[in-house]
C-alpha cells in the first residue's frame, strides 16, 4: 500500500499529463484557427478566381481539413489545379 505521499506524486502526474494533453489540443485548434483565417487571403494568389468562388471555396477548405492541409502543402500551380477540382465538386453538388 503506498503513502499518501507516493499516492499524491501519482495524482499529480496524472493531473500534469491531462493538463499537457489539452494545452496540445489548445494549440492545434490555435494553429487550425489561424489556417482557416489565410485560406481567403491564399485564394486570393489565383485572379481567375471571382470573389463568390473564393468564399466558395474558402468555405469548403475549412469544413474540410485534411482537403485544407493538402492545399496548403501543394506548390502554387497544383493549388490552382486543386481549387478548379474544388469547385467542379462544388458545382457537381458533391
Amino acid at each position: 500500500m503506498g503513502t499518501i505521499s507516493d499516492k499524491n506524486d501519482t495524482r499529480f502526474r496524472e493531473i500534469a499529463e491531462t493538463m499537457g494533453s489539452i494545452a496540445q489540443r489548445i494549440g492545434s485548434e490555435f494553429e487550425a484557427c489561424k489556417r482557416r483565417g489565410l485560406v481567403y487571403d491564399t485564394l486570393g494568389m489565383i485572379d481567375s478566381l471571382s470573389v463568390e468562388a473564393r468564399v466558395e471555396v474558402a468555405e469548403y477548405l475549412c469544413n474540410h481539413t485534411k482537403d485544407m492541409d493538402l492545399f496548403y502543402s501543394l506548390p502554387d500551380d497544383a493549388k490552382i489545379m486543386y481549387v478548379k477540382r474544388i469547385m467542379k465538386k462544388l458545382s457537381d453538388g458533391v
